[in-house]
């Protein structure tokens, strides 16, 4: 079961608390204070959030997965997704953010939410030394390290609601759920599967999780046009970023055999794996029907 923990503007505020340099807008000359708060969890004076339109369908929610909860904040404005990109990504940077980025996961982040927790409880037991016992903390691996899905409004994979079987307004809510799924799909793969990378199987079968969890089952005609793939080769969409030189070089072929996995899976796919999306990723991943 998901858990929504913020709604609108109190998602950006919950998360601000955790992790300050969202509290440092991107600018020239910026770099110094988002060092201070990633770096040390020192908030800039006069800390606020007005860099951030936000709006009332923002959402921090907890989605659970066979590998943990993940946290997923969602920007209904494109411009606040850039906003956090380029203050966690770019050190407040104000760099351009490609369009074609319509989510990312941070992974190692310092949470000084949890160091603040951690130090409640020490004072509370007692404790009278917190800098030895915060270092001695610090060197556990992962200690006060935080993980974080962060996904934009917009048509999944710039698939525009013409080409899908929904309206305008019913796609772009389900393109949330594919994108926040998908995204979830590779944090699950990551944890479990570390040493198992498989850039075009792991796209198709992320869409797998992504769209039984938006729509409760696999299209396969929608999933190839999300990749850009036809029986008889590529048609232009997201294939073509996963490629190696060499496999670009034969794009056509490529392209022929994941638009066949993509059949055989929704093949596959019955009642049982609709009901448990993660499960079937897992046994997806166990037996790739690509090898790349």
């Amino acid at each position: 079961m998901d858990d929504v923990i913020a709604r609108g503007g109190e998602a950006l505020a919950v998360l601000a608390k955790r992790f300050p340099q969202l509290y440092v807008a991107p600018a020239e000359g910026a770099q110094t204070a988002h060092r201070l708060a990633a770096g040390r969890g020192i908030a800039p004076a006069g800390a606020d959030l007005g860099h951030f339109v936000t709006s009332p369908e923002d959402e921090l929610r907890e989605v659970d997965t066979p590998a943990g909860p993940v946290e997923v904040v969602f920007m209904h404005n494109r411009s606040d997704f850039e906003t956090f990109l380029q203050i966690v990504g770019h050190r407040a940077e104000p760099v351009p953010i490609a369009r074609t980025v319509g989510a990312i996961t941070y992974r190692g982040i310092a949470d000084w939410g949890k160091v603040a927790a951690a130090h409640a409880a020490y004072v509370a037991a007692g404790g009278d030394d917190w800098p030895n016992e915060f270092a001695r903390l610090a060197r556990q691996p992962g200690a006060f390290r935080a993980e974080i899905v962060v996904i934009s409004e917009g048509p999944y994979s710039n698939v525009p609601a013409n080409q899908t079987p929904y309206d305008e307004e019913r796609w772009l809510c389900i393109s949330r759920e594919i994108r926040l799924h998908h995204e979830c799909a590779h944090v699950v793969c990551r944890r479990t599967m570390p040493d198992d990378v498989l850039p075009v199987w792991d796209e198709v079968t992320a869409d797998v999780v992504g769209l039984l969890c938006a729509i409760g089952r696999y299209d396969a005609a929608l999933a190839a046009r999300f990749l850009g793939v036809a029986p008889d080769g590529y048609a232009g969409g997201r294939l073509a970023e996963y490629l190696s030189d060499e496999q670009a070089q034969r794009i056509d072929e490529v392209a022929a055999e994941v638009f066949a996995a993509c059949a055989k899976i929704e093949q596959a796919c019955g009642q049982t794996q609709a009901s448990e999306p993660f499960t079937f990723l897992l046994d997806l991943k166990r037996a790739p029907l690509l090898a790349y």
